[in-house]
């Protein structure tokens, strides 16, 4: 077994039928400072290189077993990612055989008979690909490791900041949510709660695009809400502080849509702010058997944006409706709208209704119809579907 020395540039196969072309190739790599391996067949040269991976190969076409075109093939998918320069040994000057011996992945050619002079600078040249294609790939591997590791502290972070946020949501049956994220950070946040009065509170907001950036803003916004709503705040009250907050720290070009809604504890009515989201739907069932739903009230956006300006006017009357028990409201973010198929068209606000009044069972239908209609194309923005049933022991204190 021939072993490396700490002088040898490294290891040469040498492949060749003849004898004699295998001697005098062998000499001259040894005068290049190589230690040389030899096969008569492509087989035996594919085996060698599996026991030993040489550091450069000189293959002969014509070979017995195997070719030279088949055995370069397999070792080309032995190495993998590793750059084995694979130099063909040939007196052919026919341009179908150059080309095959390229299209089969050799690197270059040497003519027999072989001359010293020719053979250094061909050396040479692969040296510096070789040497050039490793440091390559350890940077590769170092950023890959990297990449991995990065990955790994954003799922951990993710986890901690998803928990800080809805651990203190509302737990309930009434209550159904789809927080779908593009990245490993969500822009869209839904917060629940309920005000000292039996008021229930939630609050669905957008940031502007999606990933870490998007998400910057909403641990603030879940702090201004849940320590307001617990003092009994109104939502015009709530709204204004998370729009001065968001204004200061938000740079240019980003603000947080959102709709906020208010359900009084008896369930006769609900107050609606919409800032920049899609319709909101309120949804009611006119026959038992749950077939009949209808939109009973749509409420569209009444405000900007919150971020955007730095006293925004949070005191308009909001959407005051009446509502009965059984009643739903139906929230979305704008991912689920403009949800794009393999052909570009988007989702829409009427499919998107036609679902959501198809059966009583509005949040299903829904987020079953979105993926259906989106296929295998991947969503382009953070997705977000919430549905309230209006039904007793929907607020926590009506269910003590």
């Amino acid at each position: 077994m021939t072993v490396k020395t700490v002088e040898s540039k490294g290891l040469a196969l040498v492949v060749d039928d003849l004898a004699v072309n295998r001697q005098v190739l062998e000499a001259l790599l040894k005068i290049e400072g190589y230690q040389t391996i030899s096969a008569e067949d492509g087989a035996q040269a594919v085996q060698l290189y599996s026991e030993r991976q040489p550091d450069i190969v000189f293959m002969d076409i014509g070979l017995p077993v195997m070719d030279g075109f088949e055995a370069t093939v397999r070792i080309k998918a032995l190495a993998g990612t590793l750059f084995v320069p694979v130099i063909f040994l040939s007196a052919l000057s026919d341009g179908d055989a150059l080309v095959k011996c390229i299209e089969a992945g050799g690197d270059d050619f040497l003519s027999k008979p072989f001359k010293q002079k020719i053979l250094s600078a061909k050396i040479k040249a692969m040296e510096r690909i070789r040497n050039l294609s490793r440091t390559v790939a350890m940077q590769y591997q170092k950023i890959e490791r990297l990449h991995l590791l990065l990955l790994k502290e954003q799922i951990d972070a993710e986890q901690i900041y998803h928990r800080a946020i809805t651990d203190d949501n509302i737990t309930s049956q009434h209550i159904n949510s789809l927080l779908r994220a593009v990245s490993t950070f969500s822009g869209d946040l839904l917060l629940t709660a309920e005000c000292p009065d039996g008021t229930l509170y939630a609050l669905l907001g957008d940031f502007t695009g999606h990933g870490l950036t998007a998400a910057v803003g909403v641990l603030p916004v879940a702090e201004v809400f849940r320590a307001m709503t617990a003092k009994g705040f109104s939502p015009p009250e709530i709204l204004a502080s998370i729009n001065s907050k968001l204004h200061r720290l938000l740079p240019t070009g980003m603000f947080m849509t959102a709709c906020f809604v208010a359900i009084d504890k008896d369930l006769q009515s609900v107050s609606i702010w919409n800032a920049g989201m899609p319709e909101v739907l309120i949804l009611s069932t006119l026959t038992p058997d749950g077939q009949n739903t209808v939109v009973k009230h749509r409420v569209a956006s009444q405000y900007l944006a919150l971020g955007i300006l730095k006293d925004a006017d949070m005191e308009i009357a909001p959407a005051r409706l009446g509502i009965a028990t059984g009643d739903r409201v139906l929230l979305c973010s704008d991912g689920v709208t403009e949800a794009t198929n393999s052909s570009g068209e988007e989702f829409g606000s009427v499919r998107y209704e036609q679902a959501a009044t198809a059966t009583q069972n509005s949040f299903q239908t829904v987020a079953t119809a979105l993926v259906v209609f989106c296929g295998e194309q991947s969503f382009n923005d953070d997705v977000s579907l919430v549905e309230i049933h209006c039904m007793p022991g929907l607020h926590q204190a009506g269910a003590e």
